[in-house]
């Protein structure tokens, strides 16, 4: 099989862009279909057309999906002593994972953009660090609760315990992750048990980020109290934050 397999780049190798791309046209149509083409009735190459086309928000929240799939694949599945919990409804987390009796909610994010490049978090805060990248904690859409009247959009402490963000953006590298303990994470000024809208991420692992779920897990095992940057609460205050370009 690897001889023939050999043989057949080599044959690759040697042909003209025109004729790859008809060899392309023909094992899509003997390969089978992904399934959501066939849920959709669609190729795929309408599919990436139609997000290509799409506006920054959509694509947004493909790249979000997309960083979702990727921890699931390469980081979760197969992760040593841990079983990924399927659910289908509506939950303030992404994964839930299980060992034995123990369950540990994750969240996904995708490390911050602006102006398509990698979001720095002075950025966000005059007052974070400015070789520390940005993360933004917090749901995509907004609503009222309409038992309490409150704002739904920000995530509360309590609700996750892990949050893993996908460094894409400034390493350009769908596998570079850093989690940290969700309880490690900035509270908002203005309501503490509300997590603070954007985190300082390290650039590299420190004491605050890893790139290893299995360290995180350890650190979230120890039920250490710590916050991922030493800044007085005030400095949170939402007249500290710089304002929007518009």
């Amino acid at each position: 099989m690897s001889e023939s397999i050999e043989h057949l780049k080599r044959l690759l190798d040697a042909c003209s862009t025109e004729e790859l791309v008809a060899l392309r046209d023909y094992l899509k149509d003997r390969l089978p279909k992904h399934a959501l083409e066939s849920e959709w009735g669609v190729s795929s190459d309408i599919i990436l057309s139609a997000i290509s086309r799409s506006n920054d928000l959509t694509k947004r929240g493909v790249r979000g999906i997309i960083a979702e799939a990727i921890l699931e694949r390469e980081v979760l599945t197969g992760l040593a002593g841990w079983a990924v919990v399927e659910f289908s409804d509506d939950r303030p987390y992404d994964f839930l994972i299980r060992s034995d009796a123990t369950n540990v909610r994750i969240q996904v994010k995708l490390q911050r953009r602006r102006q398509q490049q990698a979001m720095f978090a002075s950025q966000a805060n005059r007052h974070f660090p400015g070789d520390m990248y940005v993360v933004e904690v917090q749901k995509t859409r907004g609503g009222i609760d309409p038992k309490t009247g409150e704002d739904t959009r920000p995530y509360r402490f309590g609700e996750f315990e892990i949050l893993a963000v996908n460094m894409h953006p400034s390493t350009n590298d769908w596998h570079q992750f850093r989690f940290t303990v969700a309880n490690w994470l900035l509270p908002r000024y203005e309501d503490q048990s509300l997590i603070e809208i954007f985190q300082p991420v390290s650039r590299e692992p420190n004491e605050f980020w890893t790139d290893r779920i299995e360290t995180c897990l350890e650190w979230l095992d120890t039920g250490k109290q710590k916050r991922i940057l030493d800044i007085a609460p005030e400095l949170l205050e939402r007249r500290n934050r710089p304002r929007r370009n518009r």
